[in-house]
């Protein structure tokens, strides 16, 4: 065993894999070929990779519906799972890194904790993905940070994927301290998170969620809430800005394909509110309405400003595309709000079970009936 090797790697592990075939699309394979190779940056795919032992993983919407099914009309989804079969799921993860390159300092060391984004789905046209759903991985270093101080790894597992997308979209969006979001969806995975990253930032966050979830989005910092289901909400929303001021951006957790989102409107009925609820030009930027799923259009649009950097989206609105590689910044943002000194940092809110086919089967079909708040985590003993 060298330096480079924290234990002897087995030959197989246990994995689960997308199989259209299977309950819920997903078999759990007891003998799944472990990882065992590492590279500096500038090797592989030009990032470089480590093998990590993964503890805990997190399981997310985008996972229950095959990768590219959340882009594509519903009656696709089919077609998807067949896309994907063979595929290892997941990104989010939290674990110890057993092996690193030999003879370089790649930044981490054997033994060292770490969490972040096991793979990037736009590789799987030309390989297989090898995703977070399995006991051994191999992320690009451009894809982990240290594991934050505080959290357990079920906890940090549950981070990666909303953290970044949620830093990502601040960031690229100019969002600022004092400054006022809008978070619609306030209380689900990337919502609540949200919230969070932007009340640590400083800015006035107003929430929009469910009434049961007042107290819940208030203690983790939004400075109002307003409930769906009592009343007229776009009133609300709309009474709120004229009260206080316009807001600056407004994030859309909700807005998606799916034709349970696309029946609450909230897209339409808020930009057709126009500048007194939404910034028009002296807002964070021209793009200050941000969903984060949609039509296949604007996934199409999405994709081109993401590879070519044009923005070809109408003013006042875009569907935001999370980076994976390269996603390392945020991911050590996420931990310093977590381990901020004094306490009250950024912490999920998670359920967690073991790792097994049943629970991971479970998971999906928890996500897809959208019956949950927060994030699901599957815990390898």
């Amino acid at each position: 065993m060298s330096d480079s090797t924290l234990e002897i790697l087995p030959s197989e592990m246990r994995a689960c894999v997308y199989d259209a075939s299977a309950p819920h699309g997903l078999t759990l394979k007891p003998l799944h070929k472990t990882p065992t190779s590492v590279s500096a940056p500038g090797r592989l795919y030009g990032y470089g990779n480590v093998v990590v032992k993964v503890h805990s993983f997190g399981v997310n919407p985008v996972d229950a519906k095959y990768i590219v099914g959340d882009k594509l009309p519903e009656t696709w989804m089919d077609w998807c799972a067949s896309r994907v079969t063979g595929h290892v799921p997941g990104f989010d993860f939290s674990g110890v890194i057993v092996k690193v390159p030999e003879g370089v300092d790649c930044g981490y060391k054997v033994g060292d904790e770490v969490f972040g984004l096991a793979d990037d789905p736009t590789c799987i046209s030309r390989r297989y993905m090898n995703g977070s759903f399995a006991e051994y991985i191999s992320p690009p270093l451009n894809q982990i940070a240290p594991k934050p101080t505080s959290l357990t790894h079920a906890q940090a597992a549950a981070l990666p994927l909303v953290g970044t997308t949620a830093v990502q979209a601040f960031w690229e969006h100019g969002l600022k301290s004092g400054q006022r979001v809008l978070i619609v969806g306030a209380s689900g995975g990337v919502g609540h998170v949200a919230v969070q990253v932007a009340n640590l930032q400083g800015a006035e966050v107003v929430a929009v969620c469910s009434g049961s979830n007042t107290e819940f989005v208030t203690g983790i910092g939004a400075k109002t809430v307003l409930d769906y289901r009592e009343g007229d909400i776009f009133e609300k929303i709309k009474k709120n800005a004229e009260e206080f001021g316009a807001y600056d951006l407004i994030l859309d957790c909700v807005n998606s394909a799916d034709s349970r989102d696309q029946a609450a409107s909230y897209k339409v009925n808020i930009l057709k509110l126009g500048g007194s609820v939404v910034k028009r030009g002296s807002g964070v930027d021209s793009h200050n309405y941000i969903v984060l799923g949609g039509a296949s259009l604007e996934w199409t649009q999405a994709a081109i400003k993401r590879f070519t950097k044009l923005n070809i989206f109408a003013a006042n609105f875009e569907l935001f595309w999370i980076k994976m590689p390269g996603c390392t910044p945020a991911l050590e943002l996420i931990k310093e709000l977590c381990d901020r000194e004094g306490g009250g940092g950024l912490k999920p809110n998670m359920s967690e079970s073991e790792f097994s086919e049943e629970n991971t089967r479970k998971a999906f079909e928890t996500l897809r009936g959208r019956r949950t708040a927060g994030k699901i985590v599957l815990n390898i003993l």
